[in-house]
């Protein structure tokens, strides 16, 4: 969390700024507004290898295991405000989601529900603009302005389930879908390199240079950079994590 902020602090004017990552446990990662002080169990997180950390973007709450997470920063200008990068990035990861085989859909911006920060897990329901397969959701995107610039993250499902929030108090939700993963949809997980491969050269279509009338270069966020001593004391601490 700390290199994607530090990411959405550094990011040039005229770019896009694009990082891939996975997470080295099982991770809960809450939104930004999202309640949790009083909901989750964090003694049966620790028993169960599970750790939780709070995101700068909004959303809900994401189980961060078998899938894949994306941060894009850009800073918005007249014509690529939120709901237009929103779109680009969703169109971008349907094009590399596509080249895998996968048959996804763009919801309509007329279709999809509106949650508040308070609803539960990320993959409860899809959003408007957000990716389904077979009326599944299986990806998350959640957006925040730092400092003038727009950070998107998103989570791509590979496989497992989201089911373990409810085990670490979320109350259930009756009637809600459970998510789609790439194993439901393929048969298979790609390996970590073709699915880079086929998410990048999606990106690189949507946001290369030129696609939008002006030279802005898509760039790839190198995770093996140091992260911001102060930003990195933030997102390690309960104070943050555990502020609502």
């Amino acid at each position: 969390m700390a290199l994607d902020h530090g990411m959405a602090l550094a990011v040039p004017e005229g770019s896009w700024w694009l990082r891939f990552y996975r997470w080295t446990r099982p991770t809960v990662s809450l939104g930004r507004n999202q309640p949790a002080r009083e909901i989750y169990d964090r003694t049966l997180a620790d028993e169960l290898g599970i750790d939780i950390v709070r995101r700068p973007t909004g959303g809900r709450a994401v189980l961060h295991d078998d899938e894949l997470t994306y941060s894009l920063a850009v800073i918005p200008r007249p014509g690529l405000g939120p709901r237009e990068i929103y779109a680009r990035v969703n169109r971008a990861l349907a094009r590399g989601l596509r080249t895998l085989g996968a048959e996804v859909t763009v919801v309509s911006c007329d279709a999809g529900v509106v949650l508040p920060p308070d609803a539960g897990p990320c993959f409860r329901a899809p959003a408007p603009g957000e990716l389904t397969a077979g009326g599944r959701k299986v990806v998350g995107s959640a957006q925040v302005r730092i400092e003038g610039t727009l950070l998107q993250h998103g989570s791509v499902l590979l496989d497992g389930r989201q089911d373990v929030l409810t085990r670490l108090g979320e109350p259930p939700s009756p009637g809600a879908m459970e998510p789609t993963t790439l194993r439901s949809l393929l048969g298979r997980v790609p390996g970590w390199s073709e699915l880079v491969r086929a998410l990048g050269t999606g990106f690189l279509e949507e946001l290369g240079p030129g696609t939008d009338g002006a030279d802005r270069p898509l760039d790839y966020f190198e995770s093996d950079r140091e992260p911001r001593p102060d930003l990195l004391e933030r997102y390690t601490s309960d104070e943050w994590t555990w502020r609502r």
